[in-house]
């Protein structure tokens, strides 16, 4: 797998993809501060949230090849402001998650939001059912 970084709001479904990804159990717990897993560092979804952590993310995308706006189907609004990506060197994909519990309008929301940030990939996943877990895995290798 490809070094990764994970960026995304609070509750998004970070941590829970990174276990999934991982083949470790599921099991909640928040994440109070940037930690790195294998090649993969996941950060708070504070640090996207609250200006003054931004340039932490940056940072920290100097450390990777591949940096993964994660989005929750759930949530109606945008996390990401519009040309978002253009604060990062690598490339930047988007991943929906939480689809098993969003309607198929939800998933397309999401999607759409993370395209205005300017990811040019997008891919749905359910972290908790696996669901797009395999086409994850195959872009991520």
């Amino acid at each position: 797998m490809k070094r990764l970084l994970l960026v995304g709001g609070v509750g998004c479904g970070k941590t829970t993809l990174l276990q999934r990804l991982e083949g470790r159990d599921i099991s909640y717990a928040k994440t109070g501060e940037m930690y790195a897993s294998g090649g993969v560092i996941d950060t708070p979804g504070e640090y996207l949230e609250l200006p003054w952590f931004k340039h932490a993310l940056r940072l920290a995308s100097f450390e990777v090849e591949l940096v993964v706006l994660v989005a929750s189907a759930t949530v109606p609004e945008g996390r990401f402001q519009p040309g978002f990506t253009t604060f990062f060197m690598p490339p930047c994909i988007g991943v929906v998650t939480k689809i098993d519990i969003a309607t198929p309008e939800q998933v397309q929301l999401a999607g759409n939001h993370l395209r205005l940030a300017g990811a040019t990939e997008i891919l749905a996943v359910s972290a908790l059912t696996g669901v797009g877990i395999a086409k994850l895995t195959a872009r991520l290798a």
